[in-house]
C-alpha cells in the first residue's frame, strides 16, 4: 500500500497542496494532538485501487470541508457495515447440495409476496384509522388478531371499569367500523 500526504505549504508566495514526507506528516500529527478542533489541521482520507495495489491519500482541507466529508464518510461506513450483514441471492441461482435447479422451486406456489405486503400496509392503515376513531379501538384490534375475541370481554371490563354490556357495545361498534373501513 502506498500512502501519500498532501499538505498546504507556501511555494513561491502561493499557498498550495504539495506532497509531504513521512517526517513532516508525523510532526503535523504530533502538533495536532493537544489543539482544540478549531485550531487543528484537518485531513480527508481517500483510498483507491491502482492496479493490484491500494493507494491511500491524506489531503489537507478546511475545517468546514472536513466536517462535510466526515459526515458523508461516516454515513457511508455505517451503510457498508450494515450491508455486509445481509446476503443477496438470485432466485435463478442453483442450490448447492440439493436437487433444486433454482430457488424458485423452493418458494411455495401459494406464497404471494405482493399480497403479504399489501396486507401489512392495510393493517397499518387500519390501526391508524382506529387510533383516530377511538383510543381503545387499536387495543381491541390486537386482541381480535390474537384470537381473543370472545375471551377479552372480562379483561376489558376490569381494565376500563366498564360493564359487560358496554364492552359488547364497543365490540359491535368496532366490528362495524372495521367492516366499513374494509369496504372502502
Amino acid at each position: 500500500m502506498k500512502t501519500t500526504y498532501l499538505v498546504y505549504k507556501q511555494v513561491d508566495g502561493v499557498r498550495q497542496l504539495v506532497a509531504a514526507t513521512q517526517e513532516e506528516w508525523d510532526a503535523i500529527m504530533k502538533g495536532n494532538r493537544g489543539l482544540p478542533m478549531g485550531q487543528r489541521r484537518c485531513f480527508m482520507k481517500d483510498c483507491f485501487e491502482d492496479g493490484d495495489e491500494l493507494d491511500c491519500m491524506y489531503i489537507e482541507t478546511t475545517a468546514a470541508e472536513y466536517r462535510e466529508w466526515n459526515s458523508e464518510n461516516t454515513i457511508a461506513q455505517r451503510k457498508r457495515k450494515v450491508g455486509s450483514s445481509y446476503s443477496f441471492l438470485s432466485l435463478d441461482a442453483g442450490v448447492p447440495e440439493t436437487d433444486l435447479e433454482s430457488l424458485h422451486e423452493s418458494v411455495p406456489s401459494a406464497f404471494n409476496l405482493e399480497s403479504l405486503a399489501t396486507d401489512h400496509l392495510l393493517i397499518d392503515e387500519l390501526k391508524t384509522a382506529l387510533r383516530k376513531w377511538k383510543p381503545w379501538a387499536e387495543e381491541l384490534l390486537e386482541l381480535y388478531l390474537s384470537g381473543a375475541k370472545r375471551s377479552c370481554t372480562n379483561s376489558l371490563c376490569k381494565k376500563y371499569k366498564l360493564s359487560d354490556r358496554t364492552i359488547q357495545k364497543r365490540k359491535t361498534a368496532f366490528e362495524r367500523f372495521v367492516l366499513d373501513f374494509l369496504k372502502k
